[in-house]
């Protein structure tokens, strides 16, 4: 109801408790409106809509309560209307992704990936879910989804694929100096990574073997001088050692050296705590802009290294990936600025050392468990590969994949359609242990199975082998840079240590545990690994 003082030198209006109910109730479904259709971020809009907004519609109370009272029951009013008219659509049939199958709290917020993420079993979780509906498609989140079927890695990651979606806003935090990771379109995205490509080309790659060889020798020579003592060494730390070691030599030319000195400087806890962080950009990407940064402090340093590498220059008949990305080879007619020089080495050790040392882990782990290199093979190169390949095929680098996201167009994969504005994931580790790709013994560590399939005539059992479904540095233009070199160090590390150590399970250590350390933060990360090592018999 709306009464008009009539008496007062102008009209002035009081409306009823009803009204302005209504009235708060309305602004807060149009606030929806504005929030699904263009997704605001910036804090100059965010917080006018959510709260200077129900602010100023609580004075319409004035007329009937205090200004405390108006106030909180007019954010009540209008945030609850909003969360429902949220939940509302989110559930409802209307919205594009109802008709994929998926948990309900999943389809109401991205909170509860994240809380799962935080508890590092979100590829058990998805992988579940693809079992539970029995489907190459599930819905994880408001906008997400995750697919299985590798008939679609072509389309999603390929040439004409999607571009990478929301979650690498987050983990750069939305900064406009980015790495060639994070760098979400196609044309920048390849206009950046002519540096990468030179730094990892067959010359490239030759160069860097003396440093990989110094550095490999010197892990085994540390993890040999356990021997004779009965002390247990954790594989695990060495060899997270041994790749930020490289990976430091590979981005600034060396300067740290931890299997030397050990990490006084805590580098490693830092870089796992950033590693750790990126849930919250995989999950609620937007929160990075309200959260402390936990990676500054690594960051910063190695900024500081990157302005001491410029200095110096390159190591004298020595060629690094910071040679190729700062132009030292004149190949670019303008050489990039210093920062983003520093910003591309700091993905270098990140996603370098974290890919190599989780798969030299898995690697590790096998052979005392199930005899993967025994004696009967050591000679066989072909079946270091095949050792290879199958880490790589049970434990990916990205069990859940990258992010890939549409724009204002939705794309029909086969008989997947995505709706625009949609952000998907391929997960690798349902379709990599899924028995209608890798059969049989899906869900063990079966080498054998990549000499098999150069001839599956020879198995007499069925056998299933889809290649397609293996992409473990992913496909496409976006795929790893780096790959070739990672397969190097896998193979010189392993052949190395086989040729002159044995390892066996520490006494105690329950190899069942190594399962369940496993997590997903955003790549593959795993607990320690204690085992006694002796020498090699030759």
């Amino acid at each position: 109801m709306v009464n008009f003082a009539e008496n007062s030198p102008c009209f002035t209006c009081t409306f009823s408790v009803r009204d302005i109910c209504a009235i708060i109730a309305g602004f807060a479904l149009i606030t929806h409106a504005v929030f699904n259709r263009f997704e605001p971020l910036n804090p100059f809009i965010v917080v006018p809509l959510l709260l200077l907004l129900p602010l100023t519609m609580s004075l319409l109370f004035l007329h009937h309560f205090t200004l405390l009272y108006a106030a909180t029951l007019a954010f009540m009013i209008f945030h609850s209307t909003l969360l429902c008219s949220i939940g509302t659509y989110r559930l409802s049939p209307f919205h594009p992704l109802a008709h994929y199958s998926g948990p309900v709290l999943n389809k109401l917020s991205s909170w509860w990936l994240y809380k799962i993420t935080t508890g590092g079993k979100r590829y058990e979780f998805i992988q579940r879910l693809h079992r539970h509906y029995k489907s190459h498609v599930v819905r994880i989140g408001p906008n997400e989804i995750s697919i299985s079927d590798p008939a679609a890695v072509v389309s999603l990651l390929g040439p004409n694929g999607l571009s990478k979606g929301p979650a690498w806003d987050g983990h750069v935090r939305y900064s406009p100096i980015r790495p060639l990771i994070a760098l979400r379109d196609s044309h920048p995205h390849s206009k950046a990574r002519r540096p990468w490509t030179r730094a990892f080309s067959a010359v490239a790659m030759k160069e860097y073997e003396p440093t990989l060889a110094e550095r490999v020798v010197q892990l085994v020579d540390l993890a040999m001088s356990s021997h004779g003592t009965g002390q247990t060494v954790d594989m695990a730390r060495l060899f997270r050692l041994f790749s930020y070691d490289f990976m430091n030599d590979m981005a600034f030319g060396g300067g740290m050296d931890l299997m030397r000195n050990g990490d006084t400087q805590g580098m490693v806890s830092l870089m796992d705590r950033a590693l750790e962080a990126l849930a919250i950009s995989e999950s609620i990407p937007w929160l990075t802009r309200y959260v402390p940064n936990v990676s500054h402090s690594f960051q910063s340093e190695s900024a500081l290294r990157a302005q001491a590498r410029v200095r110096s220059g390159p190591t004298a008949g020595k060629k690094d990936v910071f040679y190729y990305l700062s132009n030292e080879d004149e190949a670019e007619e303008r050489s990039p600025d210093p920062i983003s020089v520093a910003i591309q080495a700091f993905l270098v050790i990140v996603a370098g050392s974290d890919t190599t040392f989780s798969t030299l882990k898995v690697d590790k782990y096998y052979p005392p468990g199930e005899s993967a290199l025994n004696s009967t093979f050591h000679a066989e190169m072909s079946y270091l590969d095949a050792v290879v390949n199958e880490t790589l095929r049970l434990y990916p680098i990205l069990p859940s994949g990258g992010q890939r996201a549409t724009k204002e167009q939705g794309v029909q994969v086969n008989s997947i359609y995505i709706p625009p504005y949609t952000s998907v994931r391929i997960h690798q580790w349902t379709m990599l242990r899924d028995p209608c790709n890798f059969s049989p013994h899906s869900e063990s560590f079966w080498p054998e199975r990549w000499l098999i399939a150069q001839d599956p005539s020879s198995f007499k059992a069925e056998f299933i082998h889809n290649a397609d479904a293996f992409h473990p540095f992913s496909y496409g233009p976006a795929n790893c840079a780096g790959r070739a070199l990672a397969i190097k160090e896998l193979k010189m590390v392993l052949c190395h240590m086989l040729q002159q150590i044995d390892v066996a399970f520490a006494d105690g250590y329950d190899p069942a545990e190594w399962e369940k350390n496993l997590r997903d933060p955003f790549t593959l990360q795993t607990g320690p690994l204690p085992v006694l090592v002796t020498a090699r018999d030759r």
